[in-house]
């Protein structure tokens, strides 16, 4: 095996996030969408914009406290139009997680120092 020396390393794309739809997905504001999707270039931009634009944290999610990583924002809407294609809008939307993982942080705020905040 060969090893070459002094090849320069391509330029990332930013953000990490790879793709035919990575641009597209970057460019994307929240409210903004994309119509006239089949199936297959729905879920790439869907999963465009889950790489660019999703959170990811350690919640406790039951009574023996194990943590568990979930997914703290929706960041895409999708619907079928009435013509079979697919329309995908970028939202942010906090889930479920988002609501447990901020009373956790203030429990044990309170719990540590017996103030509310």
């Amino acid at each position: 095996m060969k090893i070459d020396k002094s090849i320069p390393v391509p330029p990332g794309n930013g953000n990490g996030i790879t793709g035919r739809y990575a641009e597209t997905a970057r460019q994307m504001e929240i409210g903004d969408s994309v119509g006239g999707l089949d199936k297959k270039n729905r879920l790439g931009l869907i999963n465009a914009l889950k790489s660019a634009y999703q959170r990811k944290e350690f919640v406790v999610v039951n009574a023996n406290r194990r943590r568990e990583f979930r997914v703290m924002n929706k960041v895409y809407r999708s619907m079928t139009q009435d013509d079979g294609t697919y329309r995908v809008w970028r939202v942010d939307m906090p889930t479920k997680y988002a609501d447990l993982k901020a009373d956790q942080i203030l429990n044990f705020h309170q719990q540590k120092t017996g103030n509310e905040r």
